[in-house]
C-alpha cells in the first residue's frame, strides 16, 4: 500500500489522509476536512479508491463502480463534476494539483510524505515484527497497537467492491499479526492475561486461524493453567473437525503433546 507522491520541499506531512474508521483529510495548513466535505456517497467512494488504488483509474472504471452496470445518460458529465468537486475539496487542504487525468484515467498522487493511515497500519506492522525479533519489546508492542488500532477500523462501512474486499482482508491480516504480536509480548513480560485476551481477540477475527489458537494455548500454559490449556486445543480441534474437516495442524499437536500429555 505506497502510495505514489508528488515532489514537496516540506518536512511535514503534506497530507493526513484517514479511511478507515471514517474519511477525513488534513493538510499542511491546518484545514480539517471530515466526511460532510466531500460530494456525498458516491464523492466518498471516488475519493477513497483514488486514494487506495495508487494508479491510474480509467474513467470506465470508475463509473462501473459508482453507478454499477446501468450507467446514467450523462454520466460523463457526472463523473467530471464529482471530479471537479474532488479537486476543490483537495485544494482546501493545499493538494488541488494532485488529481490529474491523462490518457482516459484519472489518478491521485499524494503530495510528498503524505501519511496515509492505510500505510501507516502495515508499516507500523512490520517495525512491530521486526522489534519483536530482536527482543525489543517496548517498540513491538508500541507499533502493534498502532497498527491494531488503526486495522480495527471500518473501511467505508456499507459499502461493497472488489477492491474493498482486497483492502479489508489486508487490514484484517494486519490485525491478526498485530494481535499475535502483541500476545507474544505480553507472555514474554509475563502478562498472561492479556495475552490470553488478544488471542481470544484473533481468534474472534479469524476463527480457523491457528496461530491464534497456538497463541491462546501458550498464554494459558505460560500462567500454570493447563486445563485451560487443554480446554483452548479441544475448542481447536472441535472447530476444524466440524467446520473444515481436518485435524490441527502438526505444530499445534506438537505444542499439546510437549506440555499438556507429559
Amino acid at each position: 500500500m505506497v502510495a505514489k507522491r508528488l515532489a514537496s520541499d516540506s518536512g511535514e506531512p503534506a497530507l493526513r489522509v484517514y479511511l478507515a474508521g471514517g474519511i477525513a483529510v488534513v493538510g499542511s495548513n491546518g484545514t480539517a476536512l471530515g466526511e460532510a466535505a466531500f460530494a456525498g456517497r458516491q464523492g466518498r467512494r471516488l475519493f477513497s479508491r483514488l486514494v487506495a488504488i495508487h494508479e491510474p483509474v480509467p474513467i470506465a472504471d470508475l463509473a462501473d463502480d459508482l453507478w454499477g452496470p446501468e450507467w446514467p445518460p450523462s454520466w460523463q458529465v457526472a463523473l467530471r463534476a464529482l471530479v471537479s468537486k474532488l479537486r476543490a475539496t483537495l485544494g482546501r487542504a493545499g493538494a488541488a494539483e494532485a488529481l490529474a487525468s491523462a490518457n482516459g484515467a484519472y489518478e491521485l498522487a499524494l503530495p510528498a510524505g503524505t501519511w496515509l493511515d492505510l500505510d501507516e497500519a502495515s508499516a507500523a506492522m512490520h517495525r512491530a515484527e521486526a522489534a519483536l525479533a530482536t527482543g525489543d519489546h517496548l517498540a513491538a508492542a508500541a507499533d502493534a497497537l498502532v497498527a491494531r488500532s488503526i486495522a480495527s477500523r471500518t473501511l467505508l462501512p456499507g459499502e461493497e467492491a472488489e477492491w474493498l474486499d482486497l483492502l479489508r482482508a489486508r487490514l484484517t491480516e494486519v490485525r491478526l499479526r498485530a494481535l499475535e504480536s502483541l500476545g507474544e509480548v505480553w507472555i514474554a513480560r509475563g502478562d498472561y492475561a492479556l495475552a490470553a485476551r488478544d488471542a481470544a481477540e484473533a481468534i474472534r477475527v479469524d476463527p480457523y486461524r491457528e496461530r491464534a489458537h497456538r497463541l491462546l494455548i501458550r498464554a494459558h500454559i505460560a500462567a500454570g493453567d493447563r486445563g485451560a490449556a487443554a480446554q483452548a486445543y479441544e475448542a481447536c480441534r472441535r472447530l476444524l473437525a466440524e467446520e473444515l474437516g481436518v485435524e490441527p495442524s502438526s505444530e499445534t499437536r506438537a505444542l499439546v503433546d510437549s506440555v499438556l500429555r507429559n
